[in-house]
């Protein structure tokens, strides 16, 4: 019998213990912004999409006017598997502003060692940018603004 009872105690800690965890990435996921939300919407529905149709309505409906045209035409040929980002996840994302605009930098990381970070301007994607494997291209600069690291 008292062997029972701790076996009860156990699996009683062990179900709060998971119940709490999963609890957890749901509310992670509430404790999203609008903006980083978007941005990881831009990784698994546009730049991992595998249906073209799906990528182009991702662009009539979530990217800046200004930049429509470009992705519209990405949106066609759509990534590589190689360059896919494989379980993308948030880890970061920063203010940007500059003298005409507003909005986020979103640091997306994924389980294969890529990552992006996906500009957010006007609650749009504006675009997504990726490491080249230049020394001192635009994306190292950028990259500099997290503190997260690589």
């Amino acid at each position: 019998m008292k062997n029972f009872t701790k076996f009860l105690s156990i699996l009683f800690a062990a179900v709060i213990i998971l119940s709490g965890c999963s609890s957890n990435n749901a509310a992670d996921s509430q404790d999203r912004s609008a903006d980083e939300k978007l941005a990881l919407s831009y990784v698994t529905d546009y730049y991992n999409g595998t249906k073209k149709e799906d990528r182009l309505k991702f662009v009539d409906e979530n990217v800046h006017p200004d930049v429509q045209g470009k992705l519209r035409q990405w949106a066609k040929l759509g990534a590589s598997e190689d360059q896919k980002l494989k379980e993308p996840k948030v880890a970061e994302s920063v203010p940007y502003e500059d003298e005409d605009s507003k909005g986020s930098l979103v640091l997306i990381q994924s389980a294969n060692d890529k990552e992006m970070i996906v500009m957010i301007i006007d609650n749009k994607v504006y675009m997504g940018l990726t490491p080249s494997g230049n020394d001192g291209d635009s994306y190292s600069e950028i990259r500099s603004s997290f503190k997260t690291a690589k």
